[in-house]
């Protein structure tokens, strides 16, 4: 577990004990022991209670509303400390549907804040199905909330009943002077009306998702916002063109997402310019054009790449003479290349999806700690490294046609399997629409041996009616020696389940297997001729159960033959993995 990792559980566990200390009933009175005054009589004495209303605020800011709310049951002195809370949240889902009491609340609570002259440090508000009577009351309030309160972090999250409509976002709102983070979603920034004048300077977080911003308002935002750490937008429209640059050199990371150009091709013509040296994480999904004209990232730790143009100059760029610093690189489905060489000393965590389908891929990774990739398999594929230990997690891609493509697309299995034989390999392989189920034990090619892999997960799309052979069992073994085979019984259908139960129970036949036919009715003569030369080498086969609600695999007892073995195959829905024990590769 990383240190990040580490800080946030404690938190979580820091704000468990709070929530269980602060709603507990008896919470004030444990903590408050009796002492003798003067005249010998005793008193009880809150000492929570006795603190500053800034600690006692700082408190209840790890409680949700209605947490908070709840305090006021505790004590006298409790009972409106709530309402003067300095971070306060509005969320409809809350009020179990009622929106009219919602809006009531909301109203009201921020009526006594106004009254009081209460200052709001953190607001934030998150409305489903917003429609004509919420919008009245979200422009009455977020102007006063933004100029007259001193609100540091706001946060609008709204949805509509119409999927096209938007929330126009009062202007006044860019001149917040206190403004430090701003997270918006589902509204519309200065459409119809020019954005004269940005005031909060001291932005540090700038969040949209799913908003309407027109390039010039974005310009004119960010170009005012030279403190801004955090960059972060997620499927918004009307934004064709993104610069950041050297007056942002205080970026730490930029976050673009483009959900709509799934579906609209939106993508094409979108680019986005990054030229901040001190950034240290970039992640874009969705955009053709990528431009970084400043050529040394020196900071960057964690680049992710998703359907973005590339070149194969494009990993040049990605050579540790110019990211120094990563550690952690992404690419899935991005294209523009033929084939590609990486070489990176920093990278320990790298990541293929999608990425495999280029004829040639050549990858010089020396401390390299985990290697995933998804896809198809190259005609070419080299990865070095240095590394003593590490792990590679490979799933690959089969949409064979004849019993030719698939002999050779084990042995292209083989291939990939060989490059990453020292590290403790996880693979999958996926089949899609194969048309034959028969295939040829044809002659292994010079050099050619088995790899030891830790664990073997096999699927099958398209074709129902895909049965085992001791042909493609052999072909199976021939490029890889699993330790574990692992199928996944999970499913609500109970015609798939039945379907996946057939097949493991006619694999482990196949493999149980000892040249009995009246065992095997299942295996046809020609069939039967195939030699099993992988028996030789495996030494033991055992069967293990992962119920739903289980914390670990456990072993089922008597799968030594094809009988007992039938007698305890699993007959409802589970996770059912073969052991198997191999003798030492030569």
């Amino acid at each position: 577990m990383n240190r990040g990792a580490m800080e946030e559980q404690g938190q979580n566990e820091r704000v468990s004990r709070v929530r269980t200390k602060i709603l507990s009933p008896c919470s004030v009175e444990k903590q408050a022991p009796e002492r003798e005054d003067d005249d010998g009589s005793s008193y009880s004495m809150d000492r929570i209670s006795q603190l500053p209303q800034p600690i006692l605020h700082h408190i209840l800011s790890f409680l949700s509303q209605n947490e908070a709310a709840q305090t006021s049951l505790l004590s006298k002195s409790w009972r409106y400390l709530w309402s003067t809370l300095p971070n306060i949240e509005f969320r409809e889902d809350c009020f179990n549907g009622n929106k009219e009491t919602f809006l009531s609340v909301l109203d009201k609570t921020l009526q006594g804040y106004h009254d009081q002259k209460l200052c709001i440090q953190e607001f934030g508000v998150k409305m489903w199905k917003v429609d004509s009577e919420s919008i009245p009351l979200l422009e009455k309030w977020i102007p006063i909330v933004t100029l007259n309160m001193g609100v540091k972090n706001l946060s609008i999250c709204l949805d509509f009943l119409q999927r096209s409509a938007y929330f126009d976002l009062p202007l006044v709102i860019f001149e917040a002077k206190s403004l430090q983070d701003l997270y918006l979603g589902g509204c519309k920034l200065s459409q119809n009306n020019p954005l004269d004048k940005v005031l909060f300077k001291n932005l540090r977080t700038l969040y949209l998702n799913q908003v309407y911003v027109t390039v010039e308002t974005f310009e004119k935002i960010i170009s005012n916002c030279t403190l801004i750490e955090y960059v972060t937008l997620h499927g918004c429209k009307g934004l064709r063109t993104i610069k950041v640059n050297k007056l942002h050199k205080y970026l730490k990371c930029f976050d673009f997402s483009n959900f709509y150009g799934r579906y609209t091709g939106e993508e094409d013509d979108r680019s986005i310019e990054i030229d901040v040296p001190t950034v240290e994480t970039i992640k874009i999904v969705g955009c053709n054009n990528w431009y970084h004209h400043h050529k040394y990232f020196l900071h960057l730790k964690s680049l992710y790449l998703n359907k973005v143009r590339l070149s194969s100059k494009s990993f040049d760029f990605f050579s540790c003479n110019y990211l120094p610093s990563l550690k952690y690189l992404t690419l899935s489905y991005c294209n523009g290349f033929n084939e590609f060489h990486l070489f990176n000393r920093s990278i320990e965590h790298l990541i293929f999806d999608g990425m495999m389908e280029s004829n040639k891929a050549s990858v010089d990774v020396p401390n390299i700690v985990m290697f995933e990739c998804e896809g198809e398999i190259p005609e070419s594929f080299s990865f070095n490294t240095t590394s003593i230990k590490w792990k590679s997690n490979v799933i690959l891609w089969s949409y064979v046609n004849s019993d030719n493509d698939a002999s050779s697309w084990f042995l292209k299995i083989n291939s990939v399997l060989q490059a990453l034989s020292q590290s403790e390999i996880s693979l999958g392989l996926l089949q899609f629409r194969w048309k034959s189920n028969r295939l040829h034990n044809g002659e292994d090619p010079p050099g050619h041996k088995p790899v030891l892999v830790a664990q073997l997960k096999l699927g099958f799309y398209c074709h129902e009616s895909f049965s085992f052979s001791s042909a493609f069992i052999s072909n199976l073994f021939r490029v890889c020696r699993p330790r574990y085979m692992v199928r996944d019984m999970y499913t609500n259908a109970r015609d798939e389940f039945e379907t996946k139960h057939n097949q493991l129970t006619e694999f482990l036949s196949l493999i149980l297997h000892r040249d009995q036919r009246d065992e095997c009715p299942n295996i046809n003569c020609q069939e039967m001729r195939h030699d099993y030369f992988w028996r030789h080498d495996l030494e033991e086969v055992s069967m293990e159960v992962f119920y739903q609600n289980g914390k670990e695999w456990h072993r089922v007892e008597g799968t030594s033959s094809l009988e007992s073995a039938a007698a305890v195959m699993p007959n409802s829905p589970q996770k059912v993995r073969f052991g198997f024990k191999w003798k030492e590769i030569s």
